[in-house]
């Protein structure tokens, strides 16, 4: 009789990415390896289980289960629902200079930018004053994820906006891009008039005369009933069914155009993969459920675009395990509609200056809040994510952001509400070093 003998098992470890002094330079960053997970026999015959090839994918509780969980493995990964390609893309050496221009609290830049060709620049200097990041957006811009070789399209109210002011609100398509290119300068970001009149341009306002292939798309706008109740100041009133019912029949057919625009089925001059793109919602500003946000109740309702999408409530700050954030008092809240709820995540809802510190195409701009601003955010976070996993696609890229949102930066910790919070407060740093929280 033969005794079978057991072999000696290897876990993985982990040898860390190397960035050389001279990575932003002439130097490469070299991403992490992780060693396969491998049986070897006292005749020195071996076997590699896992190994993080397409064949031999690393399962995530394998990882994370080790002694030092490894998080960020640069291989294939395999979640209890699919498998994950987080081969890591190529840093942006110009990330480090991005982190560089805010080391405090307050930072006025050196030189005005300008969105779909329209100036933001400072009151009284060339540049802006912005406020800082925050330290998990720096942290990842010192690494290199900038959202490089990612393009967003913001579809938003562009029609007036060679002649917007603070006081017109013509501006807001301005401030979404802006607000976008604050999380993830390195992305490229167009516009699109969200009456879907013209074509899109690009962040100078010249129309495009070449595809672009899109992999986001920021939508912080929605189609209203005849009846609204969307006040958007936080203190609205629900309507009744009967009000609610004609509102959604009063807008199903320019949401049945928007969806299959969405789905590919319409042409959009000079952009494509339109039906494989991120979508980020913004939730509204009425402090209902958002399920009274009816082009949010719409995609949320496709399956074709659920599966993508990612309803973005706001938050007073970003939220910190030492100083937690609040859901902001305007804001729509996830509600007990499952399509919204589960795909519901928070960011902080305002624009990234203080009083009197920016000037948009030559009129002053006091300070500016809203669901509207923190889907651009989100939007900025998905675009990083996508960088540093180019082998993603919308609806890993949006299930990742999902998975990895957290509760614990919340003031409501430790008994948060999925009707109010939805998934949690949508969360960078785990995005970027997702295994382990992948479902």
């Amino acid at each position: 009789m033969v005794s079978k003998v057991a072999g000696t098992v290897l876990t993985p470890t982990l040898t860390t990415a190397i960035y050389p002094a001279d990575w932003t330079t002439a130097g490469a960053v070299t991403g992490p390896v992780v060693s396969g997970l491998m049986t070897t026999y006292a005749d020195g015959y071996q076997i590699t289980s896992q190994n993080g090839s397409t064949l031999k994918p690393f399962l995530q509780t394998t990882l994370a289960a080790l002694p030092s969980p490894i998080t960020d493995p640069n291989a294939n990964v395999s979640s209890p629902t699919t498998t994950y390609n987080l081969t890591w893309g190529v840093p942006d050496k110009n990330g480090p200079t991005d982190a560089a221009l805010f080391p405090f609290a307050s930072n006025t830049l050196p030189v005005a930018l300008a969105y779909a060709g329209i100036s933001v620049r400072g009151q009284s200097t060339a540049g802006p004053t912005l406020l800082q990041p925050s330290q998990d957006v720096l942290d990842a811009w010192t690494k290199g994820w900038t959202g490089k070789g990612v393009n967003i399209l913001l579809i938003d109210s562009y029609a007036n906006k060679a002649t917007c002011t603070y006081s017109n609100r013509d501006c807001h398509g301005i401030m979404t891009m802006a607000n976008a290119d604050f999380i993830a300068p390195g992305a490229t970001k167009f516009g699109l008039d969200y009456h879907f009149a013209g074509v899109a341009f690009d962040a100078n306002g010249t129309n495009l005369t070449s595809s672009k292939s899109i992999n986001i798309i920021n939508m912080s706008w929605g189609y209203v009933s005849q009846n609204s109740w969307n006040c958007n100041n936080g203190t609205c009133t629900a309507p009744t069914d009967a009000v609610y019912k004609a509102g959604i029949a009063y807008t199903a057919t320019a949401h049945a155009a928007l969806i299959r625009g969405l789905n590919g089925a319409v042409n959009f001059p000079n952009l494509k993969n339109i039906s494989n793109s991120v979508i980020t919602k913004a939730a509204g500003n009425d402090n209902l459920s958002a399920i009274y946000e009816l082009t949010t109740l719409a995609l949320s309702a496709n399956t074709n675009i659920a599966g993508r999408l990612l309803v973005v409530g706001a938050l007073d700050k970003n939220g910190t395990v030492s100083s937690p954030a609040s859901k902001a008092s305007y804001s729509n809240f996830a509600g007990n509609n499952a399509n919204i709820s589960d795909r519901f995540v928070m960011a902080y809802g305002d624009m990234p200056w203080g009083e009197g510190d920016v000037k948009i195409n030559g009129s002053n701009f006091s300070f500016v809040q809203g669901t509207s601003f923190a889907a651009p955010l989100v939007a900025g976070y998905a675009a990083i994510v996508m960088q540093k996993f180019p082998n993603l696609n919308a609806v890993k890229t949006s299930s990742i952001i999902l998975d990895t949102a957290r509760y614990d930066t919340l003031a409501c910790y430790p008994n948060c509400d999925r009707a109010i919070y939805g998934r949690g407060e949508a969360s960078l740093s785990r995005a970027l070093a997702p295994v382990g929280r992948l479902r």
